[in-house]
């Protein structure tokens, strides 16, 4: 290795340490003060304690907004898996006229910001007379989080060896026992991130659920009810699991993101 390639390397190194520092530091910072025993965020610490878990566990409204998340996050994830792996077969081996903009119109929920696809959700459901609730939740949030389960399947599906398809059909299976026994469990780790990844975003949203969701909580909403007179340590002690659930769903997800990125190459 030359003196250049060492160098770049260590710049490299250096640049990505400091970015990580960057990004890492609020997130650290939230975590530590979830675990500090005054109610101010300041330092020195005032010691350890884990009563603002204790609490937030305590608290009745928190049982029932996570009730109501994981309602929607589920139903979502069913919904979004569904429609974005259908999504992606159409873009991977449909025929249609116009099938370009169809493509784009779909993955415009990536594009738009969340607040005016939240807002234009709003106006269309009450345009539409739909009362607003669960079940415009729920489908604010599969708009919102099906193109993302379509990029996770389809960057297999297009890298997809048909020929595994046409074996099966010569040794006698019909489309559907292929579909089911051949092209779908190939396909299980792409569907299988892309299902987690919905539920992640369902869970965590707050725009969408706040602007078409009416009669309930999730539990988005509530920490942003509690912080409007002053973030509480409470909220931090949520924030602090839910980093937690994050990162448990990301690691799940990192190696087939990175087997999809592999073999792309």
């Amino acid at each position: 290795m030359s003196a250049v390639e060492r160098l770049t390397r260590a710049i490299l190194g250096l640049w990505t340490g400091l970015m990580l520092v960057f990004v890492l530091t609020p997130i650290l910072t939230i975590v530590l003060f979830s675990f500090n025993s005054g109610r101010y965020y300041a330092f020195p610490l005032r010691g350890f304690t884990l009563r603002w878990y204790a609490a937030l566990m305590d608290e009745g409204r928190i049982g029932t907004a996570l009730a109501s998340s994981l309602v929607i996050a589920l139903a979502v994830m069913a919904a979004a898996t569904v429609l974005g792996t259908l999504f992606a077969f159409f873009i991977a081996r449909a025929s249609a006229p116009f099938k370009g903009l169809m493509v784009a119109a779909g993955f415009l929920p990536l594009v738009v910001p969340v607040l005016v696809l939240a807002a234009g959700l709003q106006i269309a459901f009450v345009d539409l007379g739909l009362p607003l609730g669960y079940g415009t939740v729920i489908l604010g949030h599969t708009i919102y989080a099906t193109p993302f389960v379509t990029l996770m399947v389809a960057a297999q599906l297009l890298h997809y060896d048909t020929r595994l398809d046409d074996a099966a059909r010569d040794l006698g299976a019909t489309p559907a026992q292929t579909l089911r026994l051949v092209t779908l469990p190939i396909l299980w780790p792409g569907i299988r991130s892309g299902a987690l990844l919905a539920f992640l975003l369902s869970f965590n949203e707050w725009a969408i659920a706040f602007f078409n969701g009416r009669g309930f909580n999730s539990l988005p909403m509530l920490v942003y009810s509690l912080q409007r007179n002053g973030l509480p340590p409470t909220v931090l002690a949520y924030a602090t699991l839910s980093t937690a659930v994050v990162l448990v769903i990301a690691v799940a997800i990192l190696p087939v993101a990175t087997g999809l990125i592999r073999g792309n190459r």
